[in-house]
Order: structure tokens, then sequence, then C-alpha cells
């Protein structure tokens, strides 16, 4: 008998020609979301756009946060997903600090070009406690990767964004408190083939 992972891995072997599936990871910082997403890549083959790659280049040209920053990363990213829908990638995982109902928009704009292309779109938003959010925080990898490290800004962070789920009957929430990387990737696995 074939596993859950066999089973979606072959689907989306077979579905390669015809759309992708875009895996949308969205939570406060340091809930898991990159950490999961490489996971994903192992599991799936997956590409992964996370979303520091935009804010980085976006960073190199205007101040962060402002109005001209906001729009170059948000053009960046969505030509990225484009590209992966119209090129039929079998698989793509992206990630986002969603903020509730300022991102609603975007996310709407990716739905759109997943219906363009035949693809799909699978949100799962990735919770876990203030104090587990706090404890993860300074991990030093994060650093590397030029992400919030401070526990001040974090607390700043949480108290202005409204990370919630993404408002739709299909998003999936995954508390990864008290799981490692690889049990959330075999929860979102399952959850995956349970839908195609």
């Amino acid at each position: 008998m074939k596993s859950v992972g066999e089973t979606h891995n072959k689907l989306l072997a077979e579905r390669a020609y015809m759309a992708t599936e875009l895996i949308y990871l969205h939570g406060p910082p340091a809930a898991g979301k990159f950490t999961i997403a490489k996971e994903l890549a192992e599991v799936f083959s997956s590409k992964i756009f996370h979303n520091h790659l935009s804010i980085d280049v976006a960073k190199s040209i205007f101040d962060f946060g402002t109005d001209e920053f906001w729009d170059l990363s948000d053009d960046i990213r969505l030509r990225t997903i484009e590209a992966a829908f119209s090129n039929k990638v079998p698989s793509l995982v992206i990630t986002s600090c969603y903020d509730h109902p300022i991102d609603l928009p975007f996310y709407e704009e990716i739905e759109v070009l997943a219906k363009k292309y035949g693809g799909t779109v699978r949100p799962f938003f990735l919770s876990c406690s203030t104090e587990e959010l706090e404890s993860r925080v300074a991990n030093p990898t994060r650093a590397e990767m030029g992400k919030l490290v401070s526990i001040s800004g974090l607390r700043d962070n949480l108290r202005d964004w409204n990370c919630i789920p993404v408002p739709r009957g299909n998003c999936i929430t995954l508390v990864t408190e008290g799981k490692t990387p690889a049990q959330c990737a075999e929860i979102i696995k399952n959850e995956l083939a349970l839908v195609s």
C-alpha cells in the first residue's frame, strides 16, 4: 500500500504539465515558516520563495516600510509567482507574515494568477504562543537572513500586525509549538494529499 506522501508525489508528477500547487505558509515572525518551507522542499522537491528575498531587493533601493519599498517588494513577489504558474512549476512554497486586512488584496491577486493558469493555492497558518515566538526570535539563523531578532521588535509587530489565518475556507491552522519542522511538514503533506 502506498503512503500518503507517495500518493501525493505521484499526483504532483502527473499534474506537473498542467498546474502549479502553491503552498502559502503564513503566520507571525518566528512561527517557523521558512524552516518548514525547507522541509516541504525536501518532501515535494518544491521551489521556495520566502518573503525576505523580495524584502532584501527592495531594501537595497528604498527605506524599509515606505510605500515605494512595499510596492517594489509586492511587484517582485507577484511577478515571481506568475512566472511559477505560467511555467507550470509543480510545487512552490511561499512564506508571508500575512496582516489582515491589509494583505488581503495581495492574496487575492495570487488567487487571480492561480485561476488564470489553472493552479491552486493551499493556505496554511502557522501559529504558536507569544512565549514560544519570543524564545525563537533570537535564533542565530534569523540574524544570518536579516530577519527580526529582537523581542521588543517582535512585540511591536504582534501589536501592530493582525497576523491571523487568511479568510478562506480551505485555510488550515497548524500549531507549530511542540512539533519539529519535519513533523509540521508531515502534517501539511497529509493535508495536501487529502485534497489532491
